[in-house]
């Protein structure tokens, strides 16, 4: 009796952090955030953008990360003791996409995350994308900033967002 009851505490505990509860879409703090992009793969790439995330604006991007397939349906976020989930079904292009995700992180100052698609039949070749997500939050938006829209550096007119307004010098 001694040694089973450690072994079923052991297991009760367990079996609490493995279960997920539903749960709403992290809300990222409003500013100016740094995402990081790394698509998986033999050419794997790696993008780098800015957004700012407004007070009362939605936060689509993380709301829903399969933005770029269409007519998404179930979906659903859960969440347990140390990851939030994310998983939808999808049309694209004549295929069936089931995406699912995995975030870890605040999403107040920062998060980072595996996105996975299967596509069913394959698309263009492709049965599984992967890609990984990093974000984390720089400052606030400096006033005139777009909130919502990807934020390219050398695109659009968009230069260093990491500095404020160049200083001008006293009038004389």
């Amino acid at each position: 009796m001694r040694t089973l009851l450690p072994i079923l505490l052991i297991a009760a505990s367990t079996a609490a952090h493995a279960t997920t509860a539903p749960a709403e879409a992290p809300v990222r703090m409003p500013g100016l955030w740094l995402m990081n992009t790394i698509s998986a793969g033999d050419a794997a790439r790696t993008a780098s953008f800015h957004i700012c995330i407004g007070k009362l604006a939605r936060d689509d991007v993380i709301a829903h990360p399969e933005s770029t397939l269409s007519n998404c349906r179930e979906q659903r976020w859960t969440k347990d003791a140390y990851y939030t989930y994310y998983q939808a079904t999808c049309d694209a292009k004549g295929s069936t996409a089931t995406v699912e995700g995995r975030f870890a992180g605040d999403f107040k100052y920062n998060f980072q995350g595996e996105l996975s698609t299967t596509f069913s039949p394959p698309l263009d070749g492709v049965t599984v994308a992967k890609a990984e997500i990093d974000g984390r939050r720089l400052a606030p938006c400096r006033g005139g900033l777009p909130e919502g829209k990807f934020l390219i550096k050398g695109q659009d007119g968009v230069g260093n967002l990491n500095i404020g307004e160049p200083v001008q010098p006293a009038a004389r």
